[in-house]
C-alpha cells in the first residue's frame, strides 16, 4: 500500500540501521573495527568490545533499501530518519578504531539515502570518546552528506551531557542547527537489570530520563537555548515525573535551575513511543503537540509496528494535533533538510 499523501508527509524520527559493511561484517562472524561480532544461542547476531556483549534482536539486519521501503509503504511512512542502531554506540573503541568506525558508518548511510532521498534522511554517528573527532564528523556529515542532525548516546562512557569534555559538541551542533536525538545507548543499569528484558523496559526509559535531568539542572539548555533536541520513548519518566522535578528544584539546593524543569520540557521535542493512548495525551498535556513527532523504533521488536495508525486511531486527538504529530512538526524542525517527494 502506498502512503496516503492527502495529508502532511508521514516522517519518522526514529528508525535504525546497521550500515552496510558492519552489517556484511556482523552476517560473517567477523571483527571489524575492534567490534567482535558472532551469534548468540537463538542465531542473533551480537557484537562484542571487550567484556560487554548485545545481541541485536532484528528479525533481518540485511535488509535492504527496497525491502525496507516496502515495510515503510505499509506502514503508509513516506520518510525515515535513518540512525545507527544503538546497540553499535560503541563509545568504549579508542579513538584509533572508534573514529573510522563513525566515517565508515556514516559514509554508508549516506549511500543508502542518495539511493532514495525522498524517502530517507540521516542522523550521523559520532565517535564521541573524541570530542575534537567527533565536531570534525558532524561538520563533515552535515557539510557532505546533508544529514538532517546526529543520534547521541544518552551518555558518554558514563559522561553525562551537562559535562563541560562534550558541551562543545553540542554547541557545534547549535551552530550548525543540527538537530540532536537523544537515545538510550549501553545503559547503565545493564549490570544489575539482568532478567526479564528490564535493561530495556525499565532501563532505557531511565537513561534518557536523567539525559534530560542532566540538560536542565546543568544549565545547558540556559546556555544554548536554541538548541534542538529530540528524545527517543517519549523522553522516558521525565514527563510523568515532571512535577517531582519540579519540587525538587524548589525545595533541594542541589536541583537547581533558572526555571522549572516542566518549562524546560516544552522546549525539547520527544517521540511518540510510549505504546498507549493514555501516555501520548500524557506527554501531549505536558509539553503540547506541537512538540511531539512521530517516532516507531523500526525494526525493533520494541518498536511501535504500525506507526501511523497508533496516532490515527488516537480517539481525543484533534485533525490538526494529528497533522502536527504525523508530520508538520518535524517538517518544520527539519526544513529544508527533509528532501522533497518525488
Amino acid at each position: 500500500m502506498a502512503p496516503d499523501r492527502s495529508g502532511p508527509r508521514t516522517i519518522d524520527i526514529h528508525t535504525h540501521v546497521i550500515p552496510r559493511q558492519l552489517a556484511e561484517s556482523a552476517e560473517r562472524g567477523e571483527a571489524r573495527h575492534g567490534i567482535t561480532f558472532g551469534r548468540d544461542a537463538n542465531g542473533r547476531i551480537t557484537g562484542s568490545v571487550g567484556p560487554t556483549t548485545f545481541a541485536i534482536a532484528w528479525p533481518n539486519p540485511l535488509e535492504t533499501a527496497e525491502e525496507r521501503l516496502r515495510a515503510m509503504d505499509e506502514m503508509r511512512v513516506e520518510v525515515h530518519v535513518l540512525s545507527l542502531s544503538p546497540l553499535m554506540h560503541w563509545y568504549e573503541l579508542d579513538a584509533e578504531a572508534g573514529v573510522p568506525m563513525a566515517k565508515e558508518a556514516n559514509d554508508d548511510l549516506a549511500e543508502m539515502i542518495a539511493s532514495r532521498p525522498d524517502r530517507f534522511a540521516g542522523l550521523a554517528y559520532l565517535p564521541l570518546q573524541d570530542p575534537a573527532a567527533a565536531i570534525t564528523e558532524l561538520e563533515r556529515c552535515i557539510r557532505d552528506h546533508g544529514f538532517v542532525g546526529v543520534m547521541v548516546g544518552s551518555h558518554v562512557n558514563g559522561l553525562d551531557w551537562d559535562s563541560d569534555d562534550l558541551f562543545p559538541v553540542l554547541a557545534a551542533a547549535n551552530d550548525l542547527g543540527a538537530l540532536i536525538f537523544v537515545h538510550p545507548a549501553h545503559g547503565r543499569a545493564n549490570s544489575f537489570l539482568t532478567r526479564y528484558h528490564l535493561r530495556n523496559l525499565i532501563g532505557n526509559p531511565f537513561e534518557t530520563t536523567v539525559a534530560i535531568a542532566s540538560l536542565i539542572f546543568g544549565g545547558v539548555l540556559d546556555r544554548l537555548p536554541d538548541l534542538d533536541l529530540c528524545f527517543a520513548h517519549g523522553g522516558g519518566y521525565a514527563c510523568l515525573g515532571a512535577a517531582r522535578l519540579d519540587q525538587g528544584r524548589q525545595v533541594r539546593d542541589e536541583a537547581d535551575s533558572s526555571s522549572l524543569p516542566s518549562e524546560y520540557l516544552r522546549r525539547l521535542y520527544f517521540d511518540t513511543l510510549v505504546f498507549s493512548h493514555r501516555g501520548l495525551s500524557n506527554l501531549i498535556e505536558v509539553v503540547g503537540a506541537d512538540r511531539v513527532v512521530l517516532g516507531s523504533d523500526y525494526p525493533a521488536d520494541m518498536g511501535e509496528p504500525r506507526p501511523v495508525d497508533f496516532i490515527e486511531s488516537h480517539p481525543d486527538l484533534t485533525d490538526d494535533q494529528r497533522r502536527l504529530i504525523l508530520g508538520e512538526n518535524i517538517e518544520r524542525l527539519l526544513a529544508a533538510r527533509v528532501g522533497d517527494p518525488a
